[in-house]
């Protein structure tokens, strides 16, 4: 059966890692190309997650897929298998095969409002992306560094954030996300590429956005 979680706690665990990478997409665009219609842009990731009070550093890494109107799919591989999943009609996310959690859009704004930044940042339209955060980019598209920085603090995910940094050159090389509550992350992006070739199999499926019928 799957498990509904109130919205703050899917914010802080499912949808972070989202605004992770759609900060990624606009960074991506304000320097470079960005993606046209039928377009794809597969990836892995690294991450390092450095928690306040925590010695240790905490590592996962995976791969992804972004499809301009239809989502992103985030694979978190190691240390975990977890599969996140977010299209303009819901996120999900999925442990070891089995679907734990499922929040429709049309409940929930902010999912909406999640994948109008990832969606509009694709398409080169970033008007959502600055109604939440100042943006400032240095350099040029060999080598460039641009910062986030969030302008409503009281916002429920936004406001968690110090500020996201993000560097690359043709693509994205890192970002740096800094919490108001002192943790950090540092996340490495690795062998990206874009594809002319429409989604198949468990991809296609999995960014079908249509209701069950």
């Amino acid at each position: 059966m799957t498990r509904r979680i109130a919205w703050p706690v899917v914010a802080i665990v499912t949808v972070f890692p989202i605004l992770t990478l759609t900060s990624v997409c606009f960074a991506q665009l304000a320097m470079g190309p960005m993606l046209a219609a039928g377009q794809t842009l597969h990836g892995r990731f690294v991450e390092e997650r450095h928690l306040k009070g925590l010695s240790s550093t905490l590592k996962s890494e995976g791969s992804f897929v972004l499809a301009p109107g239809k989502g992103l799919i985030w694979r978190i591989e190691q240390p975990i298998q977890t599969l996140t999943v977010i299209t303009p009609a819901a996120i999900r996310q999925i442990i070891n095969g089995s679907e734990v959690q499922h929040i429709d859009a049309a409940r929930v704004p902010f999912i909406a409002h999640f994948y109008d930044m990832l969606n509009g940042s694709l398409i080169g339209d970033w008007s959502a992306m600055r109604h939440d955060f100042a943006v400032k980019s240095t350099g040029d598209r060999q080598a460039w560094r641009t910062v986030l920085t969030p302008l409503q603090p009281d916002d429920p995910v936004a406001g968690m954030l110090a500020s996201i940094v993000i560097s690359g050159g043709k693509l994205i090389d890192s970002v740096d996300i800094n919490r108001t509550n002192g943790d950090s992350e540092h996340m490495a992006f690795l062998d990206q590429k874009v594809s002319n070739v429409p989604l198949v199999g468990e991809e296609a499926r999995l960014l079908d956005s249509r209701p069950a019928s």
